[in-house]
């Protein structure tokens, strides 16, 4: 068995998958992967189309007179900085990766984990003695608590894949969706920790007929210099708590060869190119990690015949788009695109409200049941990864009260949901010695990709994240990741 685990991370090494300085699978291998029942793949499906409808109502109605009337237009634009421009671009959403909250009846999990080793009570690193727990669920439910719109995560999701030998959905669905065209992943170079799991789905995407490549708002070679010089990637990183014992490589234009990368860099300048002909875009950055005329040369791209996967609109960035779920004309007008959508998106949603002096007093007094979070535009990328949350029960009242408080002086939005516990299981998983561990009640995140070609809606490269101890369930050194497979 400990030769097949180590086979596992060669695998997905092989891929070229990276985080920052750390090379292959950063994340805790799990053990197997994740099993839902095959029905879960359809319903998922039916819950992505109705979020890409739930899109098409708001960015068609903003900036309407029956958006504004309705109260669309005051909410998306609450608090939004005035150093973010108010561009709405032609196209429509075509990419979306939810955070879904797993919801698993207790009686789903396995009797067999009764003889596991619980690493609660035991040393953290005492091996396994008995075989991995099995989940064997009949009935999930999914809770979307974020539209993720400019979402990491394709290269190592790709990377499971490959390495627990699955079929490589995630990279044959965006070739599906691409049609021969170019996929070009144009970042912000805030996320440029994540250069190497992108470059590493360009190959992905070459090796079942697709084209990607990669293009940065600071060149390549500027970044590379950098991290060379100790002033990019230094621990610690988002979901890099302290600085790893792998954390060694500095030279990144010697690694894009090693791993025959160099196909897949868009040529590197200073400045971007004035189109991109047919390419399909994919935006990695919100509104305020890249400069205006950055955000103007996507408009102007999508102009000269590229298509967004995620548009250059404002108001895809802000979670604000959640609690316009609440609003009349918004209900109203899912229901008249799709009978069933809206029955879908309120049973897979969460009620989400935006914070205002005139909604906060029902937060404060039913702690239990609220949590916070940025909707976006902070400026600092903590409206993402779950570094803003904030959750009512685990606050005094006094305290939750504060919270609430310093929320509502923030210069820019900030949004509360009802809190849906997701399932906490528990679960095997791989550590730096290929010993098969346990983690006791890990908290889940299920993520997933949707696609939207047509009328079709294509859901690919399924995974879970387990964090243990917490609900700010995000990719980290410490979490463990397990592709997801569907089957009765």
């Amino acid at each position: 068995m400990a030769q097949d685990f180590s086979l596992l991370r060669q695998r997905m090494r092989a891929t070229g998958i990276s985080l920052a300085r750390l090379e292959g699978a950063w994340w805790l291998p799990a053990a197997e992967p994740f099993v839902l029942p095959a029905q879960a793949a359809a319903d998922l499906a039916a819950i992505g189309r109705a979020i890409f409808v739930l899109f098409d109502v708001v960015t068609n109605l903003y900036g309407t007179s029956a958006g504004a009337k309705g109260g669309l237009d005051a909410l998306l634009n609450y608090k939004v900085p005035p150093a973010i421009p108010r561009l709405m671009s032609q196209g429509r959403v075509d990419s979306v990766r939810p955070d879904f909250q797993l919801i698993l009846p207790p009686e789903h999990l396995s009797q067999s984990q009764a003889a596991i080793p619980d690493t609660h009570h035991a040393p953290r690193n005492t091996p396994l003695a008995s075989s991995p727990p099995r989940l064997t669920p009949h009935a999930p439910r999914f809770i979307a608590t974020e539209l993720e719109i400019c979402p990491s995560a394709h290269g190592y999701a790709h990377a499971m894949q490959v390495g627990y030998g699955l079929p490589a959905d995630l990279a044959a669905g965006f070739a599906r969706y691409l049609q021969g065209r170019e996929l070009l992943f144009v970042g912000a170079e805030q996320w440029s920790e994540f250069l190497f799991e992108q470059l590493a789905f360009c190959r992905a995407l070459a090796e079942v007929g697709g084209r990607g490549r990669v293009l940065y708002d600071v060149p390549i070679a500027t970044m590379a210099a950098e991290v060379n010089q100790g002033r990019r990637w230094q621990s610690p990183e988002f979901g890099i708590k302290e600085k790893p014992a792998a954390w060694h490589f500095d030279d990144v234009l010697a690694r894009i060869g090693d791993y025959g990368f160099e196909p897949f860099v868009y040529p590197d300048a200073a400045g971007w190119p004035d189109e991109v002909g047919q390419a399909v875009v994919f935006r990695f950055g919100y509104f305020d990690c890249f400069s205006p005329e950055k955000l103007r040369r996507f408009i102007r791209w999508q102009a000269k015949g590229a298509t967004l996967l995620n548009p250059a609109m404002f108001i895809l960035d802000s979670k604000t788009i959640l609690a316009a779920l609440n609003l009349p004309v918004v209900r109203e007008q899912i229901a008249a695109a799709q009978p069933d959508a809206l029955a879908v998106l309120d049973s897979s949603i969460p009620e989400t409200r935006l914070l205002q002096p005139e909604t906060v007093a029902a937060i404060v007094d039913q702690k239990d049941d609220w949590l916070i979070k940025y909707a976006g535009f902070d400026g600092d990328n903590q409206a993402w990864g779950g570094r803003s949350l904030r959750v009512g029960r685990h606050c005094s009242a006094e305290s939750w009260r504060t919270i609430l408080t310093e929320a509502l002086a923030l210069p820019w939005p900030v949004v509360a949901q009802r809190l849906v516990p997701s399932a906490q299981i528990d679960l095997a998983y791989l550590d730096a010695a290929n010993e098969v561990r346990l983690m006791r009640q890990g908290t889940t995140r299920l993520r997933v990709f949707f696609l939207r070609r047509r009328a079709e809606t294509i859901v690919c490269g399924p995974h879970l994240t387990v964090s243990g101890g917490t609900m700010q369930v995000s990719e980290a050194t410490d979490a463990i990741q397990a592709p997801v497979v569907f089957r009765d």
